[in-house]
């Protein structure tokens, strides 16, 4: 039987963290958290924590900030360290999972831009993992981020770190759409399912505007974690799934067989690589979903068997 219940926690600068667990009744064997992507939020993931709690695991997951139905401001992180506090946040999250179900494997999933706020936990705290899931990541460019993060800079000292660029969202999501061109709508790189695009798309709470000073402090982000220097913070036998859709415009098959490159050559031990045909941008929510549901699930029956400190 499925137990659900919110939490709210308080961050070391005040900042209300509002959570979702949902959990089996008995004795979890694992849990799951999960950092989301950019502009969506956490009720997205009610359906797969459905089918992990069947299988006995526990699904904690939090709406970063600038997101999810109890935002004060969406589309902004807040504050000069964003991107840290996306961090700090969740380590937050991640020691009420360790007090709630104590000695319990903990496995790390983050989805898109939540898939970098993981890396960077995991460089951080890594010890405290069992196991890391990467959803629609790549490996980002540096040489590609340095004037991205100059346009954002510009863009927040012409319009403030609250205004709304449409040049910086057009850089961000510009091209998404391209491989699917004549497109039914702007969103269709995120699912083959047109149900889950319609759903997604009249949601109020996804899909922007974004702040400059959220570019900003994502843009600062994804520069930390590209780099092997930064990932070989990363315990080198933690247990990493790299997966998503072969379509993604985010990384598709190269962005995520390049992120597994690096991870090799930094001597990471456990890496393994799903990779979806024609599947795009959010798996959970394609037209093979269950499949995905299925095969994420099994990893995390072997990662949560590690070996690995709990």
């Amino acid at each position: 039987m499925l137990y659900h219940q919110h939490e709210t926690l308080v961050a070391a600068d005040g900042h209300d963290i509002h959570a979702q667990l949902w959990a089996p009744e008995g004795q979890a064997s694992c849990v799951i958290q999960i950092l989301h992507g950019l502009g969506e939020h956490s009720d997205r993931y009610e359906r797969f924590a459905a089918k992990a709690v069947e299988r006995g695991f526990a699904v904690c997951v939090h709406d970063h900030r600038g997101h999810g139905k109890y935002s004060d401001e969406l589309g902004h992180f807040a504050g000069a360290r964003g991107w840290q506090q996306l961090v700090s946040d969740s380590e937050g999250v991640n020691d009420f999972v360790r007090q709630t179900f104590a000695g319990t494997p903990i496995i790390l999933l983050g989805h898109s831009m939540g898939s970098y706020v993981a890396q960077a936990f995991a460089m951080q705290c890594g010890l405290k993992l069992s196991g890391l899931i990467l959803s629609a990541s790549t490996w980002p460019s540096r040489l590609q981020l340095a004037p991205a993060k100059l346009l954002a800079h510009i863009e927040a000292l012409r319009l403030g770190t609250r205004g709304k660029s449409k040049l910086l969202d057009k850089l961000g999501f510009g091209n998404f759409n391209k491989p699917f061109e004549p497109a039914r709508t702007e969103r269709d790189w995120l699912s083959r399912d047109e149900a889950e695009v319609d759903k997604y798309v009249s949601d109020p709470l996804c899909g922007g505007p974004y702040s400059c000073g959220l570019w900003l402090g994502l843009l600062s982000g994804l520069f930390h974690v590209a780099s092997d220097k930064a990932i070989s913070s990363v315990p080198l036998d933690l247990p990493i799934l790299i997966s998503g859709g072969e379509s993604d415009p985010v990384g598709g098959d190269r962005g995520m067989t390049r992120l597994a490159m690096h991870y090799a050559q930094t001597l990471h031990q456990r890496i393994k690589v799903k990779i979806y045909a024609t599947g795009r941008h959010e798996m959970l929510n394609e037209t093979n979903r269950d499949e995905v549901t299925a095969d994420w699930l099994d990893w995390v029956s072997s990662a949560k068997n590690s070996g690995r400190p709990d």
